[in-house]
């Protein structure tokens, strides 16, 4: 291994030839710099110029904290790292050291003085570059952080679960213990409904579920047919006007005078409409107003929902069709719940291929759905293989 040093090295011969012992000539796999005590390089090895791109002349003579990230420079770590030798006897150190172009090796080594031990003559800088151990580093934290991460989501949405499917459970026992019993026909009746609604609820809550298994494993299927466009949009708003009623809201529903047709999966298209619907409901307060409003483009039919509930928050809008935002907590404003409804709506639409957008202007301002759907089977279905 060869070095070349400036003029008046604060190390001498012996001291390079024992550091040199320790490594076979040429190696480049190593950097040894030498440090004079007022922290200058004054020596450089090939391996110094193979690890950085440095040559002697680049940094023979000038401070060691041009090897540390300005950063780190600014902290004076250099001065700490030769400080550090002299009173401890060596210092061993991992950071960020930087390269002639400007990036930047993680460099393992140590330092340690040279000469008399309290009053050095001068320093040797030892290290290696490990960027490939620190990035593994990185990426193994990061592997730990998504499997913490994907526990906590899993022990929330497994919590808000339960929680879901507990809700109908008081009703449902009410209206059966009224059932069995002899009581009048219109009590009876009043019964029944309640159990039909929450059965309903838990039904829809169960296929939500298994769709959202579907997205995840992308095997969603759509099956198209040609039907008309508005008693779908019908279908699904008297599949929620109950809910608006127990809530005492207005719904309000503006269709296409025209009979329109349309090729779509027609109980996908409900299932969308009836979770923006319910997603309006459900977080829009009493005496409020959700309104489905239908328009026919040249290639696609626009469903418009629109609701004068609590709003979404912008730092919310850009995550509101993702998965489980609901079940993130009170910060998002918009109360408990799954949160897959509007995810699915996405996948739904995405299928289609249409898109889906979300417009308010925040908290406690409403909300607008826009769905805009092909009014026929995309091109790509055409010739593909049958759904």
């Amino acid at each position: 291994m060869s070095l070349q040093t400036q003029g008046n090295a604060a190390w001498d011969a012996q001291d390079a030839q024992a550091l040199f012992a320790l490594f076979p000539a040429g190696l480049k796999q190593y950097a040894v710099v030498f440090v004079d005590t007022a922290g200058c390089i004054s020596g450089w090895s090939e391996g110094a110029f193979a690890l950085t791109g440095f040559r002697a002349q680049d940094v023979l003579g000038r401070s060691l904290s041009m090897l540390f990230t300005p950063e780190d420079a600014a902290l004076d770590l250099h001065l700490h790292e030769l400080n550090s030798a002299r009173l401890l006897g060596s210092a061993e150190d991992e950071r960020w050291h930087m390269r002639k172009d400007g990036s930047r090796l993680w460099a393992s080594g140590m330092t340690v003085p040279l000469g008399t031990a309290g009053e050095p003559r001068g320093y040797a800088k030892l290290f290696r570059d490990a960027t490939h151990l620190r990035l593994r580093l990185d990426a193994l934290e990061q592997e730990v952080r998504q499997v913490r991460q994907f526990r906590q989501d899993q022990d929330l949405v497994l919590a808000t679960i339960a929680h879901e499917l507990r809700s109908p459970l008081q009703p449902l026992t009410t209206a059966a213990e009224l059932l069995s019993q002899p009581i009048e026909p219109a009590l009876r009746e009043r019964a029944t409904r309640i159990l039909r609604r929450q059965i309903h609820q838990m039904e829809r809550l169960v296929e939500d579920l298994i769709d959202m298994t579907r997205v995840g494993q992308g095997s969603m299927r759509i099956v198209y047919e040609t039907v008309p466009l508005q008693p779908l949009l019908a279908e699904a708003v008297e599949s929620c006007r109950e809910a608006a009623m127990r809530r005492q809201l207005d719904l309000v529903c503006v269709l296409p005078p025209v009979a329109v047709q349309v090729e779509v999966d027609p109980g996908r298209i409900v299932q969308v409409v009836g979770n923006l619907l319910d997603n309006a409901i459900k977080f829009t307060p009493a005496g409020g107003r959700v309104a489905l409003q239908a328009n026919v483009e040249t290639r696609h039919f626009v469903v418009r929902v629109q609701d004068t509930g609590r709003g979404i928050g912008p730092e919310l809008q850009p995550r509101i069709f993702e998965m489980f935002t609901q079940a993130e907590g009170a910060d998002t404003a918009r109360g408990k719940g799954l949160g897959i409804g509007l995810a699915l709506v996405k996948e739904i639409v995405a299928l289609h291929g249409g898109s889906v957008e979300v417009k308010s202007e925040g908290a406690g301002k409403g909300s607008e759905f826009f769905v805009r759907v092909p009014l026929t089977r995309p091109a790509t279905y055409l010739h593909g293989p049958a759904p």
